[in-house]
């Protein structure tokens, strides 16, 4: 409602390829965050609790779930493989 405000996703930037890292052996692949942003993704996306500030008090987090493959991606991929 405010005027010339910027309504946009939490954590959209999150998505781009800066701050993921894929691995992948002959057996496995994996994609996760790198560096700093690790810790404040795990914090947000399991909902646990953590210091915004070095010394500012600790805040328990809702559960955001950043990424992560539904039960029908999940079929879907096993039916392909």
């Amino acid at each position: 409602n405010k005027k010339g405000r910027v309504k946009r996703e939490m954590f959209s930037k999150l998505r781009t390829a800066k701050y993921m890292k894929a691995t992948a052996t002959d057996s496995e692949a994996a994609v996760g965050f790198v560096g700093k942003v690790q810790r404040m993704a795990r914090v947000h996306h399991y909902g646990l609790r953590d210091r915004p500030a070095r010394r500012g008090k600790e805040v328990a987090y809702d559960e955001r779930p950043l990424l992560g493959i539904s039960k029908a991606n999940t079929k879907l991929i096993e039916d392909i493989i």
